[in-house]
């Protein structure tokens, strides 16, 4: 049986999902089970709900793009030109994290309206 990405508009993305996730890594990091950056925490603790374990397809406005639980992708456009950035699902939350040229991951963030038309239609999974 093959899996199918979720399908989703971009405007319902869920919210606060980031939210609860900080609030679950400070209890453990005030408990003192819990001493990586939250960053690095996130990297782990992420997994996708069942109907996004294939991915997510996102809508925004006429254009549709795919993200994957644990991959890499490259975007471009005129301004910023070339950039990659790895891609984590919480639940039914994408989030990704940008890299710098030494390819060390910023913060991970959400997906809501991020990525201009140039960069959807950019996009490659590396």
């Amino acid at each position: 049986m093959e899996s199918h990405p979720l399908h989703i508009k971009v405007d319902r993305l869920p919210r606060h999902g980031l939210a609860v996730r900080v609030e679950e890594w400070l209890s453990n990091v005030r408990l003192q089970e819990q001493f990586d950056s939250f960053d690095a925490w996130l990297r782990v603790a992420a997994t996708p709900a069942n109907g996004a374990i294939a991915g997510i397809c996102i809508e925004q406005d006429l254009l549709e793009f795919e993200l994957r639980h644990g991959k890499r992708y490259l975007i471009e456009d005129y301004v910023r030109g070339a950039r990659k950035f790895d891609c984590i699902i919480d639940s039914r939350v994408p989030l990704v994290a940008f890299l710098d040229a030494a390819d060390h991951p910023g913060p991970w963030i959400t997906v809501k309206r991020l990525f201009t038309v140039e960069e959807i239609v950019s996009m490659k999974q590396l």
